[in-house]
């Protein structure tokens, strides 16, 4: 097929495009790529599964990928009623037949209530984003688009009240008092929790060098939390004194005790020699 470059009449083409004789046109910039941004497509949630100390909830979502690749997908649901929120960041890796799919993961005490879809970020491989929130909450939101899509789940599991107070520590105590190297050493603490119950106590140690030992607790029955400091940490010599012990309950509220303050003092203590 022929192409022609069309002349106003009684002009010669070259005049018309301000060359002489012989010269070629220079090459039209091209015009800029237009960069397409993600867009959200669904979202889907629930319903909540109990087991042990946890929830779970399935999450699901479809994203119309723009010019660059996606990122991630980060996921907020609210509970209205106490302002309650969990958070799902969706990767690459949990792409499954076109959708992304994970759970998230919630305390069983968690106050039963239902949590409504907030806000979506999506971010492109050329870090752009594009956020979304719920319509009714555009005005405090700048740059916001609105959800295009609404999605919840709900927890029915009859708590009613919101576990905020964390863990009480008693007081700790070690056995034996002085031991050889490579010795193991008792550590024991009371702990009381007065809803959720305790998840963790972690009780650290430091000797005049400033080495460290730390040794994760388990329940022993009741109020008592027993651990091992095992033989491979007590290889080297010297005065390892209590330095802090942080508990946490099964609701993420944790209180970290210092050594010297508290309900126990720097005495607490173990020699390896």
């Amino acid at each position: 097929m022929a192409f022609f470059l069309a002349c106003s009449p009684g002009l010669p083409a070259a005049a018309q495009t301000g060359l002489s004789g012989g010269q070629t046109p220079a090459a039209l910039p091209e015009a800029p790529a237009v960069s397409i941004l993600p867009q959200l497509a669904a979202v889907a949630a629930g319903p909540a599964q109990a087991e042990g100390t946890e929830l779970t909830v399935s999450v699901a979502a479809a994203v119309a990928e723009g010019s660059a690749g996606l990122d991630h997908i980060n996921i907020q649901f609210l509970n209205p009623a106490n302002d309650r929120s969990v958070t799902k960041i969706l990767r690459p890796d949990d792409l499954r037949d076109g959708v992304y799919v994970d759970q998230i993961s919630m305390s069983i005490f968690e106050p039963a209530g239902t949590y409504l879809l907030d806000k979506v970020f999506l971010q492109d491989e050329n870090g752009a984003y594009v956020r979304y929130c719920r319509a009714e909450e555009l005005w405090e939101n700048d740059g916001y688009l609105a959800l295009p899509v609404m999605a919840a789940f709900s927890i029915d599991n009859g708590v009613t009240v919101l576990d905020e107070t964390p863990p009480v520590l008693g007081a700790v105590a070690v056995s034996p008092l002085q031991a050889a190297k490579e010795s193991e050493i008792t550590v024991a603490a009371a702990v009381a929790d007065d809803f959720s119950g305790v998840d963790s106590v972690t009780v650290r140690f430091e000797n005049e060098n400033g080495r460290a030992i730390s040794v994760d607790l388990k329940a022993a029955g009741g109020e008592l939390y027993t651990g091992v400091i095992k033989k491979s940490s007590t290889d080297k010599p010297g005065t390892y004194r209590v330095k802090k012990v942080t508990v946490t309950d099964h609701m993420g509220n944790s209180e970290t005790y210092y050594g010297g303050d508290g309900p126990f003092a720097s005495s607490v203590l173990f020699v390896i020699s």
